[in-house]
């Protein structure tokens, strides 16, 4: 198994769209001021009068990895690719996961997805790479490595109202305001600070100046990127001599 990721950029994009979304950017046409992502080809600018671009800028380690080790161990039959799972002796069934233990046959035995049951727990998972296996403990530990990260988007905010809106960008994301709307998304970021916006006119294809403010948004995103990992189930101690050291006159 790769290493599974908690959070992509396509959902951060998506978080933060939500949360510009709920800040009340105002039209001087009147009708809604779309938000969308740069660096898309052959798509043109809206054709609304005011709109937000957004630009990945830049992503920085902020700490330490954070290592969280999990020794899952499950009571499970494997027959026709369906793993069902009939105790959790410890920790839970990571979905995707790889799995471990007597009789799989081949190496490389991986947990797919969750058909049935409470998530992690007891039920009917989707396995691949895995012989039928009678009721066994089986293996699939995992190592959860999160890294705290500060990631700056650039907001070209376009139109006759872009310096407004701005404004609202710039007030509202060093807000609790913020903090409660990209809880209410359900992904784990957190608004930090903006820069001061700066008036950037913008040429477009037509050769026509049009308003254009940028501002940069940083915020956190705490990606966790999991992998597997194998534990000790028994340990086997040996003991060999050693010659009696002498002291030293």
């Amino acid at each position: 198994m790769s290493g599974n990721l908690s959070i992509t950029e396509t959902q951060i994009f998506t978080g933060v769209v939500s949360v510009l979304g709920s800040f009340g950017l105002a039209s001087s046409s009147g009708g809604s001021v779309p938000i969308i992502r740069g660096q898309v080809n052959r798509v043109p600018e809206p054709a609304a009068a005011d709109f937000v671009v957004l630009w990945p800028l830049m992503r920085d380690r902020i700490a330490t990895n954070q290592d969280t080790p999990s020794d899952n161990q499950v009571t499970a039959s494997i027959a026709s690719g369906v793993m069902t799972v009939s105790a959790v002796i410890t920790g839970a069934v990571p979905v995707p996961g790889s799995l471990w233990g007597a009789g799989l046959a081949t190496a490389g035995a991986t947990i797919t997805g969750q058909l049935t049951g409470n998530p992690g727990g007891i039920g009917t998972y989707s396995v691949t790479g895995a012989a039928n296996v009678g009721a066994a403990t089986l293996y699939c530990g995992t190592s959860a490595n999160l890294m705290q990260t500060e990631l700056t988007i650039q907001a070209d905010v376009h139109g006759p109202a872009s310096a407004d809106n701005a404004t609202r960008i710039q007030a509202l994301w060093r807000d609790q305001y913020a903090v409660s709307a990209f809880q209410r998304t359900g992904y784990d970021l957190a608004p930090l600070y903006t820069s001061d916006p700066r008036q950037t006119a913008f040429e477009n294809g037509e050769q026509q100046i049009e308003e254009r403010w940028s501002i940069d948004l940083c915020l956190q995103a705490n990606p966790i990127v999991t992998t597997p990992m194998q534990f000790a189930g028994t340990l086997d101690v040996t003991t060999y001599p050693v010659d009696v050291l002498q002291p030293v006159e």
